[in-house]
């Protein structure tokens, strides 16, 4: 399996490739490629080009969860296909109905939710809601929604509040999905997430589940944990699980304050992340 990082918030040194604050990520596993969220703009689209990627060719297209920074380039994504007369319907995943809702900041008063309508999916992708476990080839898994295994993460409401029943609610990102690994080995999984609303020890300890492994060899995506939004009993916990899992290749990024990258560095052997990053699993 190979994971390349088309974007994320800071790019690798001296790759000359945009960075925004955002997550896309290009994965290929035997012969299924698939395009994982899409960031803020159309960045994810010019990267792709710049090192090679064909983005007309993925067989799956996976939105996460319907923030702006992971949706807000899908938009880009269906000009490009138009503009390219793209004739294929890629199959689209997404894990709840709840990626449509309407999500506002009223903080900073403006929408942060998705922006492209269920018609106009239905235009280009053979969309496919799953909550459940997807395994797209023998060995790569689709995580659908996340169990719950601990008392501690996705807890913490995010600031953006979603539309639900015409009432503005919380809303803690329960249709956030991402990626499980099984390594050739059988005793080992990779985990490629992005933000992780779930947490990433509830998604780690899912991955080993759904996976059969007792070992995490890698993770590669954000933990969405920053300071001014999670208490610091969170992170101190997260960080204590970190600890005994004994993670051979440990990539933290995107929405990850310096803070909260500082402890879990320390609390497991650490490379670095950015736009441009190929990670190549067995």
């Amino acid at each position: 399996m190979k994971v390349t990082l088309l974007l994320e918030n800071n790019s690798l040194f001296a790759m000359y490739l945009n960075a925004e604050h955002g997550f896309s990520a290009w994965i290929e596993d035997e012969d299924i490629k698939v395009l994982f969220d899409f960031g803020f703009s159309d960045k994810f689209i010019k990267n792709a080009e710049a090192l090679g990627i064909d983005l007309r060719t993925a067989d799956y297209v996976v939105l996460s969860h319907g923030h702006r920074d992971h949706s807000g380039g899908l938009k880009y994504l269906l000009k490009y296909y138009k503009d390219m007369a793209m004739a294929r319907k890629p199959i689209m995943l997404m894990s709840m109905e709840d990626i449509f809702y309407k999500k506002y900041n009223f903080k900073k008063n403006h929408f942060s939710g998705f922006d492209v309508s269920r018609e106009v999916l239905d235009q280009y992708f053979d969309v496919r809601i799953s909550p459940d476990p997807v395994w797209l080839t023998k060995n790569l898994c689709y995580m659908g929604v996340t169990e719950m295994t601990n008392d501690f993460e996705h807890k913490v409401p995010q600031v953006p509040m979603k539309l639900k029943n015409g009432v503005w609610v919380d809303d803690v990102v329960d249709e956030d999905t991402q990626f499980a690994y099984r390594h050739k080995n059988g005793k080992e999984t990779s985990v490629i997430a992005a933000c992780a609303h779930y947490g990433i020890c509830n998604i780690m300890e899912y991955a080993k589940k759904l996976t059969g492994a007792s070992q995490i060899n890698t993770y590669l995506g954000g933990s969405h944990l920053r300071i001014d939004e999670v208490p610091q009993s969170q992170l101190d916990k997260t960080v204590e699980y970190v600890k005994k899992q004994h993670i051979k290749d440990f990539y933290i990024c995107h929405d990850t304050d310096l803070h909260c990258k500082q402890a879990l560095w320390n609390a497991t052997p650490s490379k670095e992340a950015g736009v441009g990053l190929v990670v190549e699993l067995d």
